[in-house]
């Protein structure tokens, strides 16, 4: 039998009792945004986006706190751009990178100079998702080997967006890329697709 995974970040409360991340922080749809337009996107995009969200989603500045509906009508709108599965994932890299400063700053600076692994982020995503959402929701950490996990996302809506688990993980990528020489994150796991606000990414490195 396969040894028992090992948990390395549990939920904070009882799957059926964590609720729905409400809110999200407009820093996160601005780096989406500003990696539309540095790729030649950005005129697509507005066409696409619901013009009830239209202005409060194009005119945000960072660090306010925006109810859920606007991250949707976001990445809806992305989703409709219909780009490749890796145009999709490259765009969530640049927006890792863009927004790591706001989110990861500090634990990026402690990893490096610590000379940690890709551990340091994934035991601290609670840290991460607070800043990120708000409401409700959190992540959950299996370890599957010394050098691979299970990522889980519970409570988030904009999960039942295709585009954005796609840039997730390039998101992913871009978080544990400075502790390692190789990263793979690919969407999978027991929750694929099956429940609503829902998740899972399995991570490996090298």
């Amino acid at each position: 039998m396969p040894a028992p995974e090992e948990v390395v970040l549990p939920l904070l409360r009882p799957r059926d009792e964590i609720g729905v991340a409400t809110e999200v922080r407009s820093t996160l749809l601005l780096g989406s945004i500003q990696s539309l337009r540095a790729l030649g996107h950005y005129d697509r995009y507005v066409s696409h986006l619901d013009p009830a969200a239209r202005e409060t989603v194009l005119t945000s500045v960072a660090g306010v706190w925006l109810p859920m509906s606007y991250a949707i009508a976001h990445y809806e709108a992305c989703d409709a751009l219909a780009l490749p599965l890796k145009d999709e994932v490259a765009l969530g890299h640049a927006v890792g990178n863009r927004i790591q400063g706001a989110f990861l700053g500090l634990i990026v600076r402690t990893a490096k100079n610590a000379g940690v692994t890709p551990w340091a982020i994934l035991t601290e995503l609670n840290r991460i998702w607070d800043r990120t959402f708000r409401g409700g929701g959190g992540p959950f950490v299996a370890k599957l080997g010394p050098k691979e996990a299970r990522v889980e996302l519970i409570g988030l809506p904009i999960l039942d967006v295709p585009y954005f688990r796609h840039a997730y993980e390039g998101t992913f990528l871009a978080a544990f890329e400075p502790f390692c020489n190789k990263v793979y994150v690919q969407e999978t796991g027991p929750l694929l697709r099956r429940t609503p606000n829902e998740a899972a990414y399995r991570v490996s490195w090298a």
